[in-house]
């Protein structure tokens, strides 16, 4: 039987995932950025998916994940032994299958769709930004920004997992960041999908095909 705490627990996520999700439309729409094939579906547009999204997208996710997998892997990744990614390999397959999920969207939409979105807005309206130069530097240090934001929002999952030390804070926060700054630009240059996909491809390696290889 479910408690009344968990309800209420599923409930306040529930609604604070839609305000999020509402409010990066909002900043989406105003930076020109967006969910191009979730917005045809929902206002009755002629939906089509672009092979090229696809593919760039599945091998951007790959390629982050695999060069990931690799620096985990390395004397760079010591600090992370008694994270996740070091010790899923005793889960079974189809729940580290089904987790890859909460990545490709959920942490999409909250970090890309409205964070991305929100702090783009910002310093492009901060920046007085008219020009297409002005207007890329805008973006990528929102992206950094956001990247790096994206990296210590792991940070409390690993302090529940072991203490905290300069290697470890520092390992969490740079490796996501690295995987975070390509789905950022996959958002703006193609869409939220775009990068749905990429996160959810690279998260397939780390947490799927890692542990087995």
């Amino acid at each position: 039987m479910i408690s009344l705490g968990r309800i209420r627990g599923i409930l306040q996520g529930t609604i604070n995932f839609t305000i999020a999700a509402g409010l990066g439309f909002f900043f989406a729409r105003k930076v020109g950025m967006g969910a191009p094939i979730l917005e045809a579906c929902v206002y009755n547009r002629p939906l089509r998916v672009p092979g090229k999204l696809v593919l760039v997208a599945s091998v951007t996710g790959l390629i982050v994940g695999a060069i990931t997998l690799t620096l985990v892997r390395s004397p760079l990744g010591a600090a992370l032994t008694a994270m996740p990614i070091a010790t899923e390999a005793g889960m079974p397959i189809w729940k580290r299958f089904f987790a890859c999920f909460y990545g490709g969207l959920c942490e999409e939409i909250l970090t890309r769709l409205f964070l991305l979105s929100l702090v783009y807005w910002l310093f492009r309206v901060i920046s007085s930004a008219k020009s297409a130069a002005r207007d890329t530097i805008a973006f990528w240090i929102a992206n950094l920004l956001v990247a790096i934001g994206f990296g210590a929002g792991h940070l409390p999952l690993a302090a529940r997992l072991t203490p905290l030390t300069v290697q470890l804070v520092t390992t969490v926060i740079s490796l996501n960041a690295f995987v975070a700054l390509p789905f950022g630009y996959l958002y703006k240059s193609r869409g939220l999908e775009s990068a749905m996909l990429a996160h959810f491809a690279a998260d397939i390696v780390l947490h799927v095909l890692g542990p087995i290889v």
